[in-house]
């Protein structure tokens, strides 16, 4: 039995498989151009003791899909790391007791967190040791970063600190939303050193750009990912097992995609880019839809990847630059 065989057989026999495809469920987590160039930076930072960098980016652009490929690849560039994904919460007041519960909730601690700060403090510090002692470096990503009261960056100075001078190797990431270039410049004039300390490089986590950004995550649905797990197959391959077997690349459509998304934006593609989560739905509804296409000599054509992207609602999208515009108001509006 030939490979496609095996997969049309597979998808006979469990149809539910076909179902929780990633690109089938807008969740694949594709290692695009702008999450190559981060997990670039952050790694490269990492061979440093103590390092950290900030990265902002408009809304929908894919940072929640980039903090995910960063905990994937963290193993595999250090060995026995830790990796923890904390949240800050929207709150008015800076409280360290706050500070700490969520980040042992982050982490699932399950003893009961002490009463006294201290406590809570030690428990915390000892927490993240004993899971960062096996690669002797833990990876600290701050997701929604514009959350974040320059208090938060002393308490966290002080944790980094303590892990330093128990051999533990610190790298901090911050995320968040292009309200993070007006909070860098605010706790500049409050705070220089921490700022410097946590943000000193602020770099855009950009949308995808043009027609080779898009090649880069469709050949990644041909060559760098598998589904399901341990069976070497590609998205592209599982998806259309004859159609892969003669030839068949979605990295092919990658001009005729980025024509349908500039056609559609009317041309704003060329200043806002275009953001993962609309590649995402394409890649979906073309996928649901093509099911039945499943043959050698199969095609995407433009006018498909345009039908698809009109029924993902595309087109009344609010630009990446006016919804950031429209968040920063509305804080502003909150703030007493």
């Amino acid at each position: 039995m030939t490979s496609h065989e095996s997969i049309a057989a597979i998808q006979a026999t469990y149809p539910s498989l076909r179902d929780r495809h990633p690109l089938l469920m807008a969740a694949a987590i594709l290692p695009t151009a702008p999450v190559k160039e981060v997990a670039r930076l952050v790694f490269d930072r990492a061979q440093r003791f103590r390092s950290s960098i900030a990265f902002w980016a408009h809304p929908l652009c894919g940072k929640s899909s980039c903090i995910s490929a960063l905990e994937k690849l963290a193993p595999t560039q250090y060995p026995g790391a830790a990796f923890v994904i904390y949240e800050p919460s929207s709150k008015d007041v800076a409280a360290e007791g706050a500070l700490i519960e969520d980040m042992l909730s982050a982490i699932d601690f399950e003893p009961r967190a002490l009463r006294p700060l201290a406590g809570k403090r030690d428990q915390l510090l000892r927490a993240l040791y004993a899971m960062s002692v096996a690669g002797r470096h833990l990876f600290l990503v701050i997701d929604e970063a514009q959350n974040l009261h320059v208090k938060d960056l002393g308490w966290l100075k002080r944790m980094v600190n303590w892990l330093n001078t128990h051999e533990v190797k610190v790298t901090v990431v911050l995320f968040g939303q292009s309200q993070l270039c007006t909070m860098h410049q605010r706790f500049m004039a409050e705070m220089p050193d921490l700022t410097i300390r946590f943000m000193a490089e602020l770099v855009e986590f950009r949308s995808l750009q043009d027609a080779a950004d898009l090649h880069v995550v469709l050949k990644s649905c041909d060559d760098e990912t598998e589904y399901p797990r341990g069976s070497g197959w590609s998205y592209t391959q599982y998806l259309w097992p004859n159609a892969h077997a003669n030839g068949f690349r979605l990295a092919r459509s990658a001009t005729d995609l980025y024509d349908a998304f500039r056609s559609q934006s009317g041309g704003a593609v060329d200043q806002e880019g275009i953001s993962m989560q609309w590649v995402a739905e394409a890649l979906m509804l073309v996928g649901q839809d093509s099911e039945g296409s499943d043959a050698e000599g199969m095609n995407i054509s433009r006018e498909v990847w345009e039908r698809a992207i009109v029924d993902s609602g595309y087109r009344s999208r609010t630009p990446a630059v006016l919804a950031a515009t429209a968040i920063g108001r509305g804080r502003a509006r909150r703030s007493p």
